[in-house]
This record gives structure tokens, sequence and C-alpha cells, in this order.
């Protein structure tokens, strides 16, 4: 979070600005930081931060929902993987996690892109703020554009996920079926999130 947010309020400040308002990333964030220091970068993290852990446990839960309704028993068997099926048990996590993220990046982006100062205060007061403007509506604003992305990213990364776990576990001459080691399980899932947020980043710029 420390590390990934600055970029994150970089990334929604370029694809929210006009064409020319900013030469670069560089450029992004050096006038961000002329505006309010260097924490103008971090603007937007309280709603990340308070919706994280709720948000990834729903993600499972969300996602246990779906193998249950998409996957066959065989389906994560080592020889007879079922990518399509997984990845629409993963795509399911969406319909869980929506309800939470879509109102916190709502606030996000709006303090990320505000140049007012009427949001840059704390978390709540920006969430008086917006539902003053018009209630639920206006807090779930984005709510499909939202629920797209993230399905179709989910499917991505659940899909990947498993697949690697597989494959780096016949690379370390593990018997099908067995559970990789750490660092391939862990590699598994960074080249997940990988794809997650490629994916992620392409819906975002198509919707």
């Amino acid at each position: 979070m420390v590390v990934g947010h600055p970029f994150d309020t970089i990334k929604v400040r370029i694809q929210t600005s006009s064409t020319g308002t900013y030469k670069g990333v560089v450029d992004c964030a050096t006038k961000t930081m002329a505006e309010g220091g260097p924490f103008a970068l971090y603007r937007g993290v309280w709603p990340v931060l308070a919706g994280v852990t709720p948000m990834y446990a729903m993600c499972f839960f969300g996602y246990g929902i779906g193998k249950k309704m998409f996957c066959d028993e065989d389906a994560y068997t080592a020889e007879n993987q079922k990518l399509f099926q997984i990845a629409l048990a993963g795509g399911a996590s969406a319909l869980f996690t929506t309800p939470i993220l879509a109102p916190g990046e709502r606030i996000k982006c709006l303090q990320q892109t505000d140049k007012t100062g009427k949001l840059s205060g704390s978390f709540a007061a920006a969430v008086r703020h917006v539902w003053a403007e018009g209630g639920v509506s206006s807090l779930t604003k984005g709510f499909t554009a939202t629920f797209s992305r993230d399905c179709v990213a989910s499917m991505f990364y659940f899909s990947t996920y498993e697949f690697l776990k597989r494959k780096f576990g016949d690379m370390e001459g593990k018997n099908r079926g067995d559970t990789p080691s750490t660092l391939s399980t862990l590699c598994a899932g960074g080249f997940g999130k990988f794809l997650y947020l490629i994916a992620l980043n392409i819906l975002l710029i198509l919707l």
C-alpha cells in the first residue's frame, strides 16, 4: 500500500485528465505533489485500507460459492484441470466483493482527482459529502463498471493461479495432485495477480 498507492493515484489522475494535462508519470507526480505535498499521492488511501480485509474475505467466500456453482468434482484434478470452470468460479467472487469495493473506489477516485479541496479531508467527511449529493445512488455510482471489471480480472487471477500452481508442481517433480512448495505457490499467486492487474487496466480503458 505504501509503495503502490501513489502509482494508483497517478494512474487515476492521468486517466481522468484532459489530453495534454500531464506529460507523463513523473510530470503528474510532480504536479500532484505541488498541489498538496507528498501526501497528495496518498489521497484516497483510507477507503482502500478500510475495505481491503472484508473485501478479500468476501472474495474467497464468493470463490467458494462459485466452485460449487460452476465446477465439476474433477475440475481441480491435475490430469483433468478445467480452467474455464475455475475462471467462472473466480468471476463469481465479484458478486460478493463489488458491494464493498464499489463505494470505496468511488470515494478513492474522487479524492485522488479532487482539485477543490472539498474531498481532501478525512474519509468520513468525503463519504458525507458524496452522500449529500445523491445518497446511495451517488455513493454506488459506477457499480456496474466495477463489477464487470472485477469479474473478468478475477477470472484471469484464479484460473492463472491454479494453472501455474500445477505447472510449478510438475517442474519440481511433485506427484500430480501434491501441493507445490511455498515459493512456487507464491509465484503462481504473483503471476496471477500480474495478469489480474493487466486485465483490470485494460478494462478500465474500455469501460
